[in-house]
């Protein structure tokens, strides 16, 4: 749990402030109630009769020093009286790298380009490069390829864009918020044990039921039912929205687990033994940081 510094506020998981570093709920960390937020010019500015001016390393500045707000923004005056800079927005791919979330939907998204590319323009370099990263649906495959395991869930239909589509909207939004409630490594342990499992799962139900094949196996689906699944541990109701219905995530994950359940062998090229085996998974490592959460601060949940 966590504690907005503005109102005391206290929920499951909050925003950060990049400046100050504190967190505060969804009413306080808007553009109108916060005093941190950044306006064009790269200088934080506050909501109310002053414009705030912060040291690079996030400290504001004397009450004093504020120009009221009839001031024109005069940053190198301002900078050369006080004897600091005003804080500089970092860079684009520092924002990326910074997140693991953004850093898989990168790696994703640049591995469709090069499959794309490989594929649709017969570019057998590109084509290789993304075809050895597949995983084959026998274990003999991934036994003699063992990278794949993991390559494969940052794969996606070449020839239907929805796939990878659909699976990064999902990640951005589900991925960004599990990586603030339990952390980055977690996040990716979560993501890529979640991933791996599935990928297991999906094959070991492939052979029981039809055999050994070369149908590949790709995507990124296994790992982020992982990651639902565990927020729906960690955080029951916190709601989302099926096709436009709120709804808390709780009822979210029965739904998928029932829809992969029905459909499990129905031959529409849909990795429901996959899914299954993800979303089991973030169920347990849900419960694992749920239980580690609420033993850190007992008295939050």
């Amino acid at each position: 749990m966590t504690k907005c510094h503005a109102c005391g506020k206290e929920e499951t998981a909050q925003p950060v402030c990049d400046v100050c570093g504190k967190t505060y709920c969804e009413d306080h960390i808007s553009r109108n109630n916060h005093i941190c937020f950044t306006d064009p010019k790269g200088v934080n500015v506050g909501n109310g009769n002053a414009r705030v001016y912060v040291k690079t390393y996030g400290t504001g500045a004397a009450a004093g020093t504020n120009p009221p707000k009839a001031d024109y923004y005069d940053r190198d005056n301002f900078e050369k009286k006080n004897g600091y800079a005003a804080k500089r927005g970092g860079s684009i791919w520092k924002t990326i790298f910074d997140s693991p979330t953004y850093t898989v939907i990168l790696i994703c998204v640049i591995l469709q380009i090069i499959g794309s590319i490989g594929y649709f323009f017969n570019f057998m370099p590109f084509w290789i490069i993304w075809r050895i990263l597949a995983l084959e649906s026998n274990f003999e495959y991934a036994l003699h390829y063992p990278w794949t395991l993991i390559t494969s869930m940052f794969l996606h239909d070449l020839g239907n864009i929805t796939h990878i589509l659909f699976n990064m909207i999902t990640l951005f939004f589900f991925g960004t918020y599990l990586e603030r409630v339990i952390g980055k490594k977690a996040f990716v342990t979560t993501y890529l044990v979640s991933g791996v499992v599935a990928a297991v799962g999906f094959i070991a139900v492939e052979v029981m039921t039809a055999g050994p094949s070369t149908t590949l196996l790709i995507g990124a689906s296994g790992a982020i039912m992982g990651v639902l699944a565990a927020i729906a541990i960690i955080n029951p109701n916190l709601q989302v929205y099926i096709y436009f219905i709120p709804a808390k995530i709780k009822y979210l994950i029965v739904l998928y687990a029932i829809m992969d359940f029905v459909f499990m062998g129905s031959g529409d090229s849909i990795a429901h033994a996959a899914h299954l085996s993800g979303l089991f998974v973030g169920l347990w490592i849900g419960y694992y940081y749920r239980k580690k959460l609420r033993n850190k601060r007992p008295q939050e949940f």
